[in-house]
């Protein structure tokens, strides 16, 4: 693993995204960081961040009609050449977070055939794929390495999980903290994406339990 491609989805959330971004360091050691930031259906945040010039942030892709993160995560994995680290706009990365997830990929997977789950400091149950780090030959497993079925809007993280469980190629590193703040806890965060969330998250579950239950898992051959 030589770098990273750090992928954010974002919509109508630009303070939580800049909050997101201060958490993030410049460089890591020894290993490249690109930031790569897709606005899912949002021409101001991309318009903003063109304007930002934040050299930090290798891409800004504009998705003119709202897609959902599945199809926007999606875009940026199908291209990636080396790791990808996909992440939530409402997130804190604690610092040291990202460092400890590469050394714990080097340690743990140094064929790059892995996953390193998160650690979700903020008390509430999360999946170790909610936020994780992905080798390349473990994407390489993946249909055109689009590693979120594609099918679901929103909710798709659950089969990364069962795909590493089945395949004993998941982490949890506890190292690598992050703060959700996710408005189902935190009442103050709750804003329009997320409301559009809870509306669409009937549809993914209506495909995830099915498949569930067929022991479906994207990836799996």
């Amino acid at each position: 693993m030589k770098h990273i491609d750090l992928i954010i989805p974002t919509r109508n959330r630009w303070e939580k995204l800049q909050r997101c971004l201060r958490s993030i360091p410049g460089e890591l050691p020894q290993i490249g960081l690109n930031i790569i930031i897709i606005c899912d259906g949002d021409r101001a945040t991309c318009q903003k961040l063109i304007e930002q010039n934040d050299t930090r942030i290798k891409r800004v892709i504009f998705v003119r009609d709202h897609s959902g993160s599945v199809y926007c995560r999606n875009l940026v994995t199908q291209c990636a050449e080396d790791a990808v680290l996909y992440a939530t706009d409402d997130i804190e990365f604690k610092p040291g977070a990202i460092e400890a997830a590469a050394e714990a990929m080097h340690k743990h997977f140094p064929d790059d055939d892995g996953v390193i789950g998160f650690n979700q400091i903020d008390g509430h149950g999360f999946s170790k794929s909610g936020v994780a780090l992905v080798g390349q030959k473990f994407l390489r497993r993946y249909p055109n390495r689009k590693l979120f079925y594609p099918e679901y809007f929103h909710f798709s993280c659950q089969e990364i999980e069962r795909l590493g469980n089945h395949l004993g190629k998941i982490h949890l590193e506890e190292k690598a903290k992050l703060v959700h703040y996710h408005p189902s806890f935190n009442h103050n965060e709750v804003d329009s994406t997320h409301k559009d969330a809870r509306i669409r998250r009937r549809a993914d579950l209506d495909i995830s339990l099915p498949r569930k239950r067929k022991h479906e898992i994207w990836g799996a051959k």
